[in-house]
């Protein structure tokens, strides 16, 4: 089957049921021989497509004429898929996009006699230079932001309450670019030298927590990466290795990872703590758990113990020197990594995410004894989720303080409060909040 035949099932599949769309492909592709060149093609394409989703439709409703055309939904995500490759891929010819959309929509035999339909309007956007007219901002701003960037206006309007216009506008830029790829190397059983042998000629040199992060080069497939395959690398975004610096492991103690898939945090507290010290890895669902088990399996890391159990209500009392509780979020931080979630999010879910949240925090408090510390993250970038999440905690948590981040953490990382505060329009990256709270008395 093509490739852009494979698009259109996707993003067909993906407006029905909206959800990760890395797991969608994989199944939808799973049954066909693909090349990694067009898998690239189709990962670009998915991926790009419900990013801009709201500005193709925009795009189509502006260039199809004929009103009895705009509420058929597969010749919709036809022209999605042509308009994606005029707009936003250059290496596409304009006369390429053209003839396999249009091929596209005479393949399919719900709108193959629309095909017309298909290459007027592409035509026509072509003609008028790629130019789209995007509503009056003195009439709407929120409208206007919404289609520009292609973000819903419930969010907008919370980030410009929050962070003022040029911040949301920097948020947003930064969720509309492809997000970098970054390898995080083992730090056991090889060393810096023959990884970056391994590596140099397809990631640039090394950066984040204890300088552990490579950023791909080549816009290459993790499935493709050897050095992943062979346990000697795991795919990991440099925002959550400062998590990870934040908690400031020590040889053999004993972790607890309280939402641990799937897995790279727990990785990477497994090779700090040693051979001396034990991870515990908990998740609430049995295939986000065995996620946990193929990453640390696959970087041969004996010292994680896996646990199928509710984090809100775990099975120990004050048996860990750190816990390590990356909750669950509404991911507003990494909306460029994950492009789904700001179209299946939405207020209600902000208010239920935050009560789970809060019940996951409450729990870790009997799982330290005296001195003992808990890092509580998100990569969320709202006050709700994370430091409106601690100042309740505190007050209902005497036997608590927040500790100063580690001087490992760059100064530029962490706010006056002692907060780890990675925001995209401050530092382009992955936006991450963490703090660390010490166990004064039991």
């Amino acid at each position: 089957m093509k490739s852009r035949q494979l698009i259109f099932r996707i993003i067909t599949e993906y407006d029905k049921h909206p959800s990760n769309p890395e797991r969608l492909i994989d199944t939808i592709i799973g049954d066909y021989h693909v090349d990694h060149r067009d898998r690239r093609f189709i990962f670009e394409m998915v991926y790009g497509i419900i990013r801009k989703m709201l500005y193709l439709d925009y795009v189509i409703d502006s260039y199809v004429n004929d009103e009895r055309y705009k509420d058929n939904d597969v010749l919709r995500r036809i022209l999605r898929i042509g308009m994606y490759q005029l707009l936003f891929m250059d290496r596409v010819p304009d006369h390429a996009a053209v003839n396999e959309t249009v091929n596209l929509a005479k393949e399919n035999p719900q709108v193959s006699k629309n095909a017309n339909v298909v290459n007027a309007c592409m035509r026509r956007l072509i003609a008028a230079k790629k130019i789209v007219k995007l509503p009056d901002p003195q009439n709407d701003l929120t409208l206007r932001l919404s289609i520009e960037f292609s973000h819903p206006r419930w969010i907008i309007e919370r980030w410009m309450k929050n962070y003022g216009l040029l911040k949301t506008k920097k948020i947003m830029a930064f969720n509309n670019e492809k997000p970098s790829i970054y390898l995080r190397r083992k730090l056991r059983n090889y060393s810096r030298q023959q990884f970056e042998a391994e590596v140099k000629t397809i990631c640039e040199q090394s950066s984040g927590y204890m300088n552990l992060y490579y950023k791909l080069k080549k816009s290459l497939l993790p499935e493709n990466i050897r050095m992943i395959q062979a346990g000697m690398c795991n795919v990991q975004a440099p925002s959550s290795g400062w998590v990870i610096g934040l908690l400031d492991v020590q040889k053999g103690e004993k972790l607890i990872d309280l939402c641990s898939a799937p897995g790279g945090k727990t990785a990477l507290l497994s090779e700090l703590t040693g051979d001396e010290g034990r991870v515990c890895a908990a998740e609430v669902k049995w295939p986000r758990l065995m996620n946990v088990v193929e990453t640390v399996g696959r970087m041969e890391l004996n010292n994680v113990y896996p646990l199928l159990c509710d984090g809100t209500h775990p099975p120990f009392t004050g048996v860990f020197d750190k816990v390590l509780l990356d909750a669950p979020c509404t991911a507003t931080g990494v909306f460029n990594r994950h492009p789904e979630a700001r179209w299946v999010r939405s207020e209600e879910d902000l208010n239920r995410i935050v009560d789970v949240q809060y019940q996951l925090l409450a729990s870790t408090a009997n799982l330290v004894g005296k001195n003992g510390v808990v890092v509580y993250s998100t990569c969320s970038i709202e006050p709700e989720e994370n430091e409106m999440q601690i100042e309740r905690f505190l007050k209902e948590h005497p036997e608590f303080v927040l500790e100063q981040a580690p001087e490992v953490i760059p100064r530029r990382y962490v706010d006056d409060h002692g907060f780890v505060k990675i925001t995209p329009f401050e530092h382009q990256m992955d936006g991450m909040f963490g703090a660390r709270l010490l166990k004064k008395k039991s």
